[in-house]
C-alpha cells in the first residue's frame, strides 16, 4: 500500500526537473479507505481487461544503469473483465524515481505474495499496458469483488 500511495503522490516539478516524491498527507482511516476505493474504481474503469494471475517467476532487472528493479512473469488464472487472457504477461520496473523503481505495481514487490489482480488498459495485455496489480487482500472495490465471485463460481468444479 505504501508503494501505491507513493505512486499516486509523484508530482512533476517543472518540465526540466526530475519528479519529486511527495507522500499523501496523513488521513483518517475513513479518508484512506475512500482514497483506496477511488483508486481501485479508477483502475477498473480504465481497464479493458482485468484478471487474476499468479507469479510464475520473479527476479531482479537493471534499470538504465546502476539502479535495480524487479521483473515478474504472470500467468492468468481467472478472468474478471474483458476477453480471456491466455499468454504469460511480463511486468517490470522500467525507470527510477525519487520514490524508487517504477511503475509502482504490487506484483513487483520482492516480498509480495504470489497472486494478484491485474488491470490492463488493453484487451491484449502487455507489460506496458498493465496499469495496476493489487494483492487480493487489498481489493475493496465492489465491482471487482463481484466479478471475482462470479468468475470463481463459474470456474469451480461441480
Amino acid at each position: 500500500m505504501k508503494g501505491l500511495l507513493a505512486g499516486l503522490a509523484i508530482v512533476a516539478v517543472g518540465s526540466s526537473q526530475a519528479p519529486a516524491c511527495v507522500m499523501a498527507p496523513p488521513a483518517t482511516p475513513e479518508v484512506q479507505r475512500q482514497r483506496t476505493l477511488d483508486f481501485q474504481a479508477s483502475l477498473w474503469d480504465r481497464s479493458q481487461t482485468v484478471f487474476v494471475a499468479r507469479v510464475e517467476r520473479r527476479g531482479p532487472v537493471k534499470i538504465k544503469g546502476a539502479h535495480e528493479g524487479q521483473e515478474a512473469v504472470l500467468r492468468p488464472v481467472l478472468q474478471l473483465k474483458g476477453p480471456p487472457v491466455t499468454p504469460l504477461v511480463t511486468v517490470r520496473h522500467t525507470h527510477f524515481t525519487s520514490c524508487g523503481p517504477a511503475p509502482f505495481l504490487d506484483a513487483l514487490h520482492p516480498q509480495a505474495e504470489g497472486v494478484f489482480v491485474v488491470y490492463s488498459s488493453s484487451a491484449e495485455p502487455t507489460g506496458e499496458a498493465v496499469i495496476g496489480t493489487l494483492a487480493p487482500k487489498a481489493l475493496i472495490e465492489p465491482r471487482a469483488l463481484e466479478a471475482w465471485a462470479k468468475a470463481y463460481a463459474r470456474a469451480a468444479p461441480r
